[in-house]
């Protein structure tokens, strides 16, 4: 479902972040490219999920940041592949956390409503 909203949003608006499925591959490029990683936690079957998703992803202030500053991966409940063990006691759905190089948490951590303002100003806050 989430490869269908973006490819609608990429072919309608032309712009759209990238974003990884892989916390593995996102962190390591989060090393490389010397940027936050934006974690947003979902679960599967998770409507309001995907409507704040959509909201991230059609936002062009927040495309243009996360473009400069961060890497956005997706992470689904119960996934077999590691992440932060703080992530695994979530039970707010969706959860953005915005984590530094270190996996550290960098700001505040977002539980359901993605207040576009409050991701701002967490992916500006950098360093």
């Amino acid at each position: 479902m989430i490869k269908i909203l973006l490819i609608f949003f990429i072919v309608t608006y032309g712009y759209a972040f990238r974003v990884e499925s892989s916390y593995v591959v996102a962190h390591k490029k989060a090393l490389k490219e010397d940027k936050i990683l934006l974690v947003f936690l979902t679960k599967k079957s998770c409507l309001y999920c995907n409507s704040e998703f959509t909201k991230l992803l059609e936002n062009v202030a927040i495309d243009k940041i996360i473009e400069k500053r961060a890497i956005f991966v997706i992470v689904m409940k119960n996934q077999k592949e590691s992440y932060p063990i703080e992530m695994l006691f979530t039970r707010e759905y969706p959860t953005l956390f915005f984590l530094d190089k270190h996996e550290l948490f960098h700001c505040e951590t977002l539980y359901g409503e993605m207040k576009v303002e409050k991701v701002l100003e967490c992916i500006e806050s950098k360093f």
